[in-house]
């Protein structure tokens, strides 16, 4: 008879541990449900903004790079015509310096 009296206490401690460990695992699992679902609603929602708004910087970006490089070229072209008049390379004689042709 001791020895299901030994059982019985013996499955009776292990009964309580199978609970706390059922426990600890049961709230370990819905824990890492809860992380997963805020990753996936909230993280990979901005994630996904993200490429539009890169793609608008960089499109932004290229259109300043460009409209300067305009400018800058309108600059050169507009000094080297101001070279041209002075030295008489232009093709009308309208301006004060004119080139000196021998007739």
């Amino acid at each position: 008879m001791m020895f299901v009296a030994d059982i019985v206490i013996c499955c009776q401690m292990n009964f309580e541990a199978l609970v706390v460990t059922v426990g600890v695992l049961g709230g370990i699992i819905i824990l890492s449900f809860l992380v997963c679902c805020c990753y996936c609603c909230c993280c990979r929602r901005r994630q996904s903004r993200r490429p539009d708004y890169e793609e608008e910087f960089y499109a932004r970006r290229r259109e300043e790079m460009r409209q300067r490089a305009d400018d800058r070229k309108f600059e050169r072209m507009a000094r080297h015509e101001d070279i041209r008049r002075k030295y008489g390379l232009m093709g009308d004689s309208d301006h004060p310096y004119s080139k000196f042709e021998n007739e």
